[in-house]
């Protein structure tokens, strides 16, 4: 009896040992967690319809390069999704140009910019949501001849643009949009660049 229970001691601790070792491979095996390598950004542009009737707008972004692309708006919404690798730059400006002399009258102008973000693996799986970052708004009556100088503000002011880095940190950055953006939008137009009847907000 005594013989049979010293085989059976034996015997169980060589399974809790061989459980140790068995515990102590898996940790060893485990996968490191995946690590971003590029950021999902999806844009989107909000305007007025009388916005798009005395202008062109066009809507400048980084695309999928890395470079600044532009599209111009043909409907009061406009959105776009876009793939970046890591480390990135991400960003849009909406700048519209007077088509011509308008009316005379009153005219209900705004512009709104927005985009998100995500960062994914190298599969495409997302790793962590990122925020939303937008544009001033800005929503105005103007006469005729302040046109001029409202859509010269919306070029200049209404865009956003932020650097993202690998470890999911996100700071300001700076692009340079060409185009009309902090241009004079009442050359060759016959209109004066004042007159304004409201203040972009």
């Amino acid at each position: 009896m005594k013989q049979n229970l010293k085989i059976m001691s034996m015997l169980l601790g060589g399974l809790l040992a061989l459980g140790s070792f068995t515990a102590c491979g898996s940790d060893s095996d485990d996968d490191p967690a995946p690590q971003p390598t590029s950021l999902r950004v999806d844009y989107s542009a909000t305007v007025s319809q009388q916005l798009l009737e005395v202008s062109t707008v066009t809507v400048r972004y980084v695309g999928e390069n890395g470079q600044v692309a532009s599209e111009q708006m043909s409907s009061a919404t406009w959105t776009k999704s876009v793939t970046i690798a890591l480390p990135a730059k991400a960003g849009l400006n909406i700048q519209p140009t007077l088509k011509g002399a308008v009316a005379e009258g009153e005219y209900s102008l705004s512009a709104k910019g927005q985009m998100t973000y995500a960062w994914l693996s190298q599969d495409g799986a997302q790793l962590k949501t990122g925020g939303s970052e937008s544009t001033q708004t800005f929503d105005a009556e103007f006469y005729a001849d302040g046109l001029g100088q409202y859509l010269g503000t919306i070029s200049t002011n209404c865009s956003v643009a932020r650097s993202f880095a690998k470890d999911y940190s996100v700071t300001d950055a700076t692009i340079a949009w060409g185009g009309n953006a902090g241009d004079d939008n009442t050359q060759n137009t016959g209109i004066d660049n004042s007159g304004a009847t409201g203040d972009g907000r």
